[in-house]
């Protein structure tokens, strides 16, 4: 008979007990990244044992993935909700009964963003540069959009394109480099936000007011990529 294997010594720490480690393991950690009395990074503390260096070494990915896939299931489950939240706002529906705050404040975020920023939709891009000569009115822009040379937005049914990144119907150049600097897993309404938001790399001004000066709005874009520290 095959032997069972023991199982794997998991052990939940308390809070004290983890500010009892020695300095030089918390740094390590992150256990230290507010100052004292501030909310902590990580919230809650497993040890686990292992029995071997390679079981240590299989059990680290395992978390690793583990950790990378909830934050995946997370931001997905998050933006169905506030998709459908963003229908309700636009459409001046009764918002009674939903009490996920956060996802509110994101859809009202997104309302305001469609009120306040101009977009075009792909067949006014189509319009723009062809007229009604052509029947497929969602090119060029659906293209340019799966190119990575502009970024779209959802909205209900409809992706929405916003007008900054255009010149004369056409992509501005310095659009697509940004978009190759910023990181990969920035969701469309991400991007968007970061384009409209102050930035201190630019002086304060926003990605989106900052496009004649390359150089500057390139570094910004690019320190997206960098580990936050502190």
């Amino acid at each position: 008979m095959a032997e069972v294997p023991e199982a794997t010594a998991a052990v939940e720490l308390t809070s004290e007990e983890v500010e009892r480690f020695p300095a030089q393991l918390l740094e390590k950690l992150g256990g230290r990244t507010n100052p004292p009395g501030a909310r902590q990074r990580w919230q809650r503390w497993i040890l686990v044992g292992a029995g071997s260096r390679r079981d240590a070494a299989v059990m680290r990915k395992a978390v690793t993935m583990a950790g990378r896939m909830l934050v995946r299931r997370r931001r997905e489950f998050t933006e169905r909700n506030i998709e459908a939240l963003l229908d309700l706002f636009l459409q001046d529906e009764e918002r009674a009964d939903i009490d996920r705050e956060l996802e509110l404040d994101n859809a009202e975020l997104r309302a305001q963003y469609l009120r306040e920023v101009p977009t075009y939709t792909a067949a006014d891009i189509h319009e723009l540069l062809h007229g009604s000569r052509s029947r497929n009115a969602s090119e060029p822009a659906s293209r340019w959009r799966r190119e990575k040379r502009v970024f779209a937005v959802r909205a209900g049914r409809s992706r929405l394109f916003p007008c900054f990144q255009f010149a004369d119907g056409h992509p501005r150049p310095v659009i697509r480099e940004i978009m190759k600097r910023l990181p990969d897993d920035m969701t469309p309404w991400q991007t968007a936000f970061w384009f409209r938001s102050g930035n201190g790399w630019l002086d304060g001004k926003s990605p989106a007011d900052a496009l004649g000066d390359r150089d500057h709005v390139l570094e910004a874009a690019s320190r997206l990529r960098e580990p936050a520290v502190g």
